[in-house]
């Protein structure tokens, strides 16, 4: 229950529509966005007390590790800019579809909380 609630907080941490942002948004914009959706995913899951204070707690690190994923894997402007707009999960998930293979893998990795390295 634990994984499925990290892999869906770094899911949400995505569009019903990707709107243009007004400017290139930065991969720590995108980790911030991605955040605040997984926050509020967690706000509304039927979780147990503990369980829920194990996931919050994780959510700090996750941001960081995502601004580091999203830098290293050069992810593009259109990406970026498609999840920091993305309303909620569903839509981030549809902003992934953008990723290339490899940069969706690192991404799947994190969110095991497997290592990057090759």
């Amino acid at each position: 229950m634990r994984r499925a609630l990290i892999v869906l907080a770094l899911a949400a941490l995505g569009a019903s529509g990707c709107r243009k942002a007004k400017s290139d948004a930065p991969c720590g914009a995108v980790a911030s966005r991605l955040f605040t959706l997984a926050r509020e995913d967690l706000a509304t899951a039927t979780v147990d007390p503990v369980t829920r204070r194990a996931v919050a707690d994780q959510l700090p690190a996750m941001r960081d590790s995502l601004t580091q994923i999203c830098t290293d894997g050069k992810w593009s402007t259109q990406v970026r800019n498609c999840m920091v707009n993305a309303a909620d999960h569903v839509a981030l998930q549809t902003c992934q579809q953008q990723l290339t293979d490899e940069q969706r893998r690192m991404l799947d990795l994190a969110a095991r909380g497997e290592t990057t390295s090759r």
